[in-house]
């Protein structure tokens, strides 16, 4: 985060920017949405996903799984119980910490994961052969420049001292 001062004109550029990118991300996350198979949500498609790249590893709690993902872990907790009672994914308790639950994938789960996967790849697929080749280029790159630097910018706030409030 810089705390250089704009000028007016940018100030104003700047803050219609980040408006559009509101409107554009709205928009985007229901161009997504659609692409998932009737029953799904992204955030379903997303916890499975993390779920089922455990191979050797420990399992995923809840709680690794909001931290993985950025969710709230109650979020998180309707999405296991939705999935659970479709029989997609199951709750395993550890055997040495019974406290310890783990969120795994059935095999009804992993069959339905790829088929989501499938379906939201042609989903993303027939969204890029509609755009040109610039425009690809430009969105991918841009894209991935705006990930980079949003990770950036966290890490720069999670080292930043916390600021006392003052009460009045």
């Amino acid at each position: 985060m810089t705390d250089t001062p704009y000028t007016s004109q940018e100030q104003t550029m700047l803050d219609e920017q980040v408006e559009r990118f509101m409107a554009a991300f709205s928009d985007l996350r229901k161009v997504m949405g659609a692409g998932f198979k009737q029953g799904f949500s992204p955030t379903q498609f997303m916890v499975m996903g993390l779920v089922e790249d455990v191979r050797e590893g420990e399992p995923y709690t809840i709680s690794s799984i909001a931290g993985k993902l950025g969710l709230d872990p109650a979020t998180v907790v309707r999405t296991v119980d939705s999935l659970e009672k479709r029989g997609l994914v199951e709750r395993r308790r550890d055997r040495q910490d019974r406290r310890q639950v783990f969120v795994e994938l059935t095999n009804a789960g992993c069959a339905a994961r790829r088929e989501i996967r499938q379906c939201f790849k042609r989903h993303i697929q027939a969204i890029l052969v509609g755009m040109s080749t610039e425009g690809r280029a430009a969105f991918l790159n841009g894209l991935e420049e705006f990930v980079q630097v949003g990770q950036e910018v966290h890490i720069k706030r999670m080292q930043e001292p916390e600021k006392p409030t003052t009460h009045s």
